[in-house]
């Protein structure tokens, strides 16, 4: 996770994650039955709750938790993606891959950034190569390093891609923004097709981080995920975090959670 205002960041997550943290989240109500979009998916904090049952039946379609194991109680229709965050373990990625029949993997998280899995791009161009790419020859997809939008993301993630030379498997990019304005956003992910344009787009965690103004935060959340549904490029999004701002405090779908889930 990466903010391009770091201060504006911190004090927003200590605020949402506080709240988290005070008291357990109740049992969200399962919808009706709804058809899944296949692109959206949420991502989902396990350190807050355990429980995704708001998310059966709903137009999510898949999960990931940062982690390579699911969550408790994920809903049998919701697909979870699992993520290799940084170097620790990645000896035992591909036997712990390959023996869940996942279809996707997830590479490090926000490497640029010393506060996240922080591995040189020479590094991690060496890893990926020895550890990531057998997992391709199981057939499973492969979503590249997924860099935040502060302009070392897209620098380091040009220093991998030449220190791979080409060598690295890769099926998909990651990414990551967060501010306010999907006029802002959707540009971001343009500009990054055009620089990167041999590989479609998941974007793994975007939010708007507009603080107490609800419709200002919707507006930019139902622009941004109709218009992502439209484009080609962008394979996958996921919204972080639903523990954090799509339920309200009973547990049920708030206003913006409707307006993602359904």
């Amino acid at each position: 996770m990466a903010f391009k205002n770091a201060a504006f960041a911190a004090i927003l997550l200590a605020s949402l994650f506080a709240k988290s943290f005070a008291a357990p989240i109740p049992r969200a109500k399962p919808l009706v039955r709804r058809t899944a979009n296949a692109k959206r998916g949420i991502a989902f904090s396990d350190t807050t709750t355990t429980d995704l049952s708001y998310a059966a039946n709903t137009a999510i379609s898949w999960e990931y938790n940062w982690a390579i194991s699911p969550p408790a109680n994920l809903p049998s229709e919701i697909e979870h993606v699992p993520m290799q965050w940084g170097k620790a373990s990645i000896e035992n990625l591909q036997d712990a891959v390959e023996k869940t029949g996942f279809k996707y993997v997830l590479g490090f998280n926000e490497p640029e950034q010393t506060g996240q899995s922080n591995i040189s791009a020479t590094d991690a161009a060496s890893m990926w190569q020895q550890y990531m790419n057998p997992l391709s020859t199981s057939g499973i997809k492969i979503g590249g390093p997924a860099v935040s939008s502060a302009p070392e993301g897209k620098t380091w993630l040009e220093n991998f891609l030449s220190a791979c030379d080409k060598k690295c498997k890769i099926d998909f990019l990651p990414l990551h923004w967060y501010g306010q304005g999907s006029q802002y956003f959707l540009q971001y992910l343009s500009d990054m097709h055009t620089a990167f344009p041999d590989y479609n787009l998941w974007v793994t965690e975007f939010a708007d981080t507009t603080m107490n103004n609800e419709a200002a935060v919707q507006t930019f959340l139902t622009d941004s995920i109709q218009k992502m549904d439209a484009l080609s490029y962008v394979e996958r999004y996921s919204w972080f975090d639903y523990s954090v701002n799509l339920l309200d405090s009973s547990g049920n779908l708030n206003n913006l959670g409707k307006a993602y889930v359904q």
